[in-house]
């Protein structure tokens, strides 16, 4: 029961090869030697793209299975909207009277606590929005994240040129200044977060099926629901604070893999939606780095992906 189907085996086995010949094709540049300088940033930049695909898949994977609903991302929690208002201000107001370097471990610390701080904040409320449905909570935090984009926008008009520039620079994931120390500490969080949602497996599956359902078979839906969310939260705060907001990644690595393959079995979904993501980080950078000579962002090539992907499926939807 447990078994992955012989199709998904397949289509398994063909994206584990083409994760190694990205992974091999973006490592070893044929037209210049690889230094030991490369060695270590493209080492660096393999490592992040890896911990991103895993955040990525088990989070966004975990958070349509408690919503019951496949187009929903952990970014309408508010989080990407938080971490862009929490930027902004800083650059507004910290940098203006201050005027120094934030440590990098540092601010990655804070913006991570900040995020934890905002869901926590909700903790007093949860149980009585559970109460009431996701739908509810869903719109809760939409208003508030609308709130904070407003708010950051309001700010950004009032901004110096120069501190804007700056701004945007933060705001667009990047992969060029990844820190060591920070890299260590992300790649702790991260494994921690998806080692508990894929330890979730079996009551994943059950809330694949409904609500109602998991309630007859003793599952106690509201503590549970909590438990995942926290490790949801942690994940998607984890990779905004390492490179910033990647609205649509999750989205689309996700339902690919719904249509790739037809497994129930959250561990078979998280591993093929982590292959897909891996796979689409490497060759997005490939494209990036080899054909538009770094002159766009990864995140344009994936937001315009992503979005595409977003309106195809929703006439899919419309049409059914």
């Amino acid at each position: 029961m447990n078994k992955m189907k012989l199709s998904s085996k397949k289509i398994l086995g063909l994206l584990i090869l083409l994760a190694l010949i990205s992974a091999i094709l973006y490592f070893f540049p044929f037209n210049r030697p690889l230094t030991l300088y490369a060695l270590k940033s493209r080492s660096q930049k393999l490592i992040t793209y890896l911990l991103l695909a895993l955040a990525a898949s088990f989070s966004t994977i975990s958070f349509q299975t408690v919503t019951e609903n496949r187009l929903l991302t952990p970014s309408i929690l508010g989080l990407e909207s938080l971490y862009v208002l929490m930027q902004t201000l800083y650059l507004f107001f910290m940098s203006k009277f201050i005027g120094t370097t934030a440590n990098p471990l540092l601010e990655f610390l804070l913006v991570l606590v900040l995020q934890a701080g905002f869901f926590l904040a909700l903790q007093s409320a949860l149980k009585r929005l559970l109460e009431q449905g996701f739908v509810f909570i869903l719109l809760i935090c939409m208003a508030l994240g609308t709130l904070f984009r407003s708010a950051s926008t309001f700010l950004q008009v009032l901004m110096d040129p120069n501190e804007y520039d700056k701004l945007q620079g933060k705001l667009f994931p990047s992969f060029q200044r990844i820190n060591l120390d920070i890299l260590l500490l992300a790649t702790i969080l991260i494994l921690l977060g998806c080692l508990y949602l894929l330890s979730k497996n079996s009551l994943l599956n059950v809330f694949h099926l409904d609500k109602k359902t998991a309630t007859i078979l003793g599952v106690e839906v509201e503590r549970e629901q909590k438990k995942i969310l926290w490790a949801i939260v942690l994940l998607s705060a984890t990779t905004t604070a390492l490179v910033g907001p990647m609205m649509f990644f999750g989205f689309m690595v996700s339902n690919l893999t719904y249509l790739l393959v037809s497994e129930y079995q959250h561990r078979w979904l998280f591993l093929v939606a982590s292959l897909l993501g891996f796979i689409t980080l490497v060759n997005g950078q490939l494209l990036v780095e080899r054909v538009f000579q770094l002159q766009i962002n990864i995140s344009m090539v994936i937001e315009l992906g992503g979005g595409i992907f977003f309106f195809y499926l929703l006439a899919k939807k419309a049409r059914s």
